[in-house]
């Protein structure tokens, strides 16, 4: 037990409060704390410490220390960071136990709030105290760490650990898109879909969004029509509702006192959002010249016209207000659908009183685009191996223990890359919403159907020039949602500007 104790202490030495993004999940990079209205667990300050551990540093009985890394992807809300302390512990018992004559592992967990744990991790690479194991972390929160983590392609074969169960198209994700290098294994994948408020839907009468991909939609006056997005936008407006009643449709109808909204893009951002009407790229094929592709500008000028037109689409004032939650629209009960990953299921609750106040909802297939073409984004989040590592083969050890925890992935919001994914719903998700949601049932199979229809290449793929290209094109999307009368043909060619000059400034 004295072990066990101190493991506990060293694991916690460093552990911050998330402020911002606390639902976590590969892209959840907007969203607001869960923490600020959770309850911290003990001997959880909302403080960052600083790591006094040294890479490769031994504890006075030997054992060797593996720092693991969270805050640029999930795991910092309260539940998450609990359930990781737990885990931090059950592994080092492990080690306590340990026989085979190598040395014993002590696992450090360090965590961070996900709004600074880019530049600390900077910080801590350029001082030489870069941690050895990071995650969990998606293609995104991988960018703008360009050369610093390891090939584990030699550390799989040491091992003889089994690549051969993933999908191709996963470890594909994996790879370092300039090098080839593996930078991970697949682990939590979190597809994206139509979340729907089915009480929003009875109560003005309509029918569901499909939650088949191919299915028709039955509109109001009985014809059956395709589900893409033209649907979608008909549909949000007898959803979108003022105080008086009146929905977007009907003459009088007043967006100044809007109670209800239609559709949302929760927390998203400009290639996101443009991936959901087809795949696409802002860096050509010779890496170098920026693009805007015709589908994005479809998707751009859609989610525009849905604000300031149609208003079906809260704006920024809107979305910040207390009727959408203070930037929580899909959790307010006023939204009746909207695109977003799977791992937003951590932040729902049926309580009231809390955000996530809805009890009857589900989750819908994407619609298709103007050529038919189904397209859902997807995050998946990995461990990674920073270079540096003193001890990668350890590193490794860890990281294929903490793969194996079901339980943490499903706190994660994630979907197993691999086995009966329908059984770990059933066995993981599902006994949690069973207690939140009594008498909500969710079709888990849309989300497994959408992994499918994944966008290629991945939105948060990596550009030249990464954080300066990253900074100047967000500049230009979130006046999207602040500033009426755009001309939204310059507004793209404006973003086309912009990256083209910060590519060919990149190094």
């Amino acid at each position: 037990m004295g072990r066990i104790a101190f493991t506990r202490f060293a694991a916690l030495a460093s552990v911050a409060v998330l402020a911002v993004s606390a639902c976590g999940g590969a892209g959840a990079t907007t969203a607001p704390s869960a923490g600020a209205t959770g309850v911290t667990p003990p001997s959880m300050a909302p403080s960052i410490v600083p790591s006094t551990q040294k890479p490769g540093q031994k504890t006075a009985d030997g054992h060797i220390i593996v720092r693991w890394y969270v805050g640029l992807g999930s795991g910092t809300n309260p539940a998450q960071m609990a359930l990781q302390a737990t885990v931090v512990n059950d592994f080092n018992a492990k080690q306590d136990a340990r026989t085979d004559g190598k040395d014993k592992i002590l696992l450090s967990l360090e965590i961070v709030q996900n709004a600074t744990a880019t530049d600390i991790l900077k910080t801590e690479m350029a001082s030489g105290s870069a941690p050895d194991l990071i995650g969990p972390v998606g293609i995104k929160g991988r960018a703008g760490f360009a050369g610093q983590f390891l090939d584990m392609t030699p550390l799989i074969k040491t091992a003889g650990y089994d690549m051969s169960k993933y999908p191709e198209k996963l470890v594909n994700t994996m790879k370092d898109g300039q090098t080839g290098a593996l930078l991970g294994i697949p682990y939590a994948v979190y597809p994206s879909y139509i979340f729907f408020n089915k009480d929003l839907f009875d109560e003005a009468k309509l029918a569901y969004p499909p939650q088949k991909v191919g299915d028709k939609y039955k509109m109001p006056d009985g014809t059956m029509v395709d589900w893409n997005w033209d649907t979608v936008r008909k549909i949000a407006l007898k959803l979108s509702v003022d105080k008086a009643g009146k929905d977007a449709t009907q003459p009088g109808f007043d967006p100044a006192t809007q109670t209800q909204f239609g559709f949302e893009f929760q927390w998203t951002e400009g290639r996101r959002l443009a991936s959901t009407f087809g795949s696409g790229s802002l860096v050509a094929a010779d890496g170098k010249t920026a693009q805007f592709p015709d589908a994005w500008k479809a998707g751009w000028t859609w989610y525009y016209n849905g604000i300031w037109t149609d208003h079906f689409i809260a704006n920024d004032t809107q979305r910040s207000s207390d009727l959408l939650a203070k930037g929580n629209p899909l959790s307010s009960g006023h939204v009746a659908m909207g695109h977003m990953f799977q791992w937003y299921i951590c932040c729902m609750t049926s309580a009231a009183d809390k955000l996530g106040a809805f009890k009857k909802w589900d989750i819908a297939v994407m619609p298709m685009n103007s050529a038919g073409v189904t397209t859902a984004p997807i995050n998946i989040d990995t461990f990674t191996i920073t270079k540096t590592s003193p001890v990668p083969d350890r590193a490794f050890e860890v990281m294929t223990y903490l793969v194996g925890r079901l339980d943490l992935m499903a706190l994660y919001g994630g979907t197993p890359a691999i086995g009966d994914q329908l059984a770990y719903f059933k066995a993981n998700v599902d006994p949690t919403f069973v207690k939140q949601f009594p008498t909500n049932k969710v079709n888990w199979q849309v989300a497994l159907d959408m992994e499918s229809y994944a966008e290629s290449p991945n939105h948060e793929g990596e550009m030249p020039n990464y954080t300066k290209a990253m900074s100047d094109y967000t500049k230009v999307f979130t006046t999207l949602a602040t500033t009426k009368g755009l001309d939204m043909n310059k507004t793209i060619t404006d973003v086309v500007t912009a990256l083209q000059t910060d590519f060919q400034a990149a190094p």
